[in-house]
């Protein structure tokens, strides 16, 4: 058998120095928005807002493994305006596992 496959030397792009100032930039924003971040949970205010929005993910983890939906959707109620809160303050958020689909009806 005949090899019939060459290797093709690829060629490396060479980034512009305006691309490097340009990543480099980035990579300050996200530092100083991290610098905000531990900034606002100096405060006792904020610091209580992000345990509670910890424990109500955890709550929700835990709902997930016993399929009790009715209480995933109260506890996804209750983390909606804690979340937009905290992000109006500059913290990033992490994503939680919310309920999808329909409410259960509440008899």
């Amino acid at each position: 058998m005949v090899e019939t496959s060459k290797k093709v030397a690829k060629k490396r792009k060479r980034r512009s120095d305006e691309e490097l100032i340009q990543d480099l930039q980035s990579r300050i924003k996200e530092v100083k928005e991290r610098q905000a971040a531990r900034e606002v949970l100096k405060s006792p205010e904020m610091k209580s807002a992000v345990k509670a929005l910890t424990a109500i993910d955890r709550a929700l983890d835990v709902a997930a493994e016993h399929n009790a939906t009715p209480l995933r959707h109260a506890l996804a109620d209750a983390r909606r305006p804690l979340v937009a809160e905290l992000e109006r303050n500059g913290f990033k958020t992490p994503k939680a596992n919310l309920p999808r689909g329909r409410r259960p009806k509440v008899d």
